[in-house]
């Protein structure tokens, strides 16, 4: 069954809080120091903490382990826009983990974690008889997280600073999973051959990214909306992003010594007054305003920030547009 758009306004908080009074192992439902050493109990509760690398260049950002390709900058802003995002797209990720096989009583590692959105959909598939360890380096994110994890009742999910290069992670995680990680590195084969180190044998690998090969598109036309993919992009090649990260995961997967991974597309649609697509488009530009000025994309008075979601919205309210918006690809497979 195909996933659905998700509601942004029913975006559920998250939260991670472990009431087990000892460790024991994973089959008896508790957790194991041995089995998953990331999670200490300190008085019958597991800690939360963020896993964060110290080097910008060779980092792992709130979007991945990303280094100076990440342009969107790292703000409140940004953190904000990210969770945003997510609501686009968690349906189509959490249904690509269910087709890999992601279960309950899993041990998941999540490359580039951010403000948790990926790692809190895991823990709620792995249940509470799994465990999830979350990995990124914006140190101002581990707050809202922290606030996020305070929120709900999920036990099972832990964040720690770090750097991934140094920390001792274990090496039998049974699912090694990403979203837009890939793309920001400047070598994505080394980057998932880094990450599975971290898999046993028979262990899932998933990375879900996006692919600016699928076009974005309106019925009818719209300028507004062209513009703006078209300085999106910009950006984003300018920068050295890998926009066709997605596609290319086939390759990637293979040359990392993983067998060719199973795939599928999604992209969002939609259109009429309410459609949070157009705040999101709209954030996401602000994000990259001083990037599109400093590659000369576009002036600031071309963009006019502060009134693109309304002038986007009344063009689509006025003309009956609809429209998608960037196309992830979801690629899945099991390590040898």
């Amino acid at each position: 069954m195909a996933p659905q758009v998700p509601d942004p306004s029913n975006a559920p908080a998250y939260a991670a809080k472990c009431r087990h009074s000892k460790p024991r192992h994973f089959s008896q439902g508790i957790h194991d120091r041995d089995r998953c050493p990331l999670l200490p109990v300190t008085d019958g509760f597991c800690e939360t903490i963020f896993l964060t690398t110290k080097n910008q260049e060779q980092s792992w950002h709130m979007a991945g382990y990303s280094g100076s390709n990440y342009v969107l900058g790292r703000s409140d802003q940004e953190t904000t826009r990210l969770q945003n995002q997510a609501q686009f797209y968690n349906s189509f990720t959490r249904w690509i983990f269910q087709q890999a096989g992601i279960r309950d009583g899993m041990k998941v590692l999540d490359i580039g974690s951010g403000a948790g959105d990926v790692s809190l959909l895991a823990a709620e598939l792995v249940g509470p008889e799994g465990c999830v360890v979350g990995v990124d380096i914006n140190s101002d994110v581990l707050e809202i997280a922290r606030r996020r994890a305070k929120a709900t009742g999920l036990n099972n999910v832990r964040f720690q600073a770090g750097d991934i290069r140094d920390i001792d992670l274990a090496d039998d995680f049974d699912a090694v999973v990403g979203r837009l990680v890939l793309m920001y590195q400047d070598d994505p084969v080394a980057g998932v051959r880094k990450a599975i180190n971290h898999l046993k044998s028979g262990g899932i690998v998933v990375f879900e990214e996006l692919d600016a090969r699928i076009p974005v598109l309106a019925d009818p036309p719209s300028p507004i909306l062209d513009a703006a993919i078209r300085w999106v992009w910009a950006v984003f090649e300018k920068s050295g992003a890998r926009t066709r990260m997605g596609l290319n995961l086939y390759k990637t997967f293979q040359a990392a010594g993983l067998p060719a991974p199973t795939m599928q597309l999604f992209t969002p649609v939609g259109g009429g007054s309410d459609w949070a697509g157009y705040d999101l488009l709209a954030d996401t530009l602000r994000s990259l305003l001083p990037k599109i000025m400093e590659y000369g994309i576009a002036s600031a008075d071309e963009v006019d920030i502060d009134s693109f979601a309304e002038r986007f919205r009344n063009e689509f309210v006025r003309t009956g547009s609809v429209s998608n918006l960037p196309a992830h690809v979801g690629a899945w497979a099991i390590k040898p």
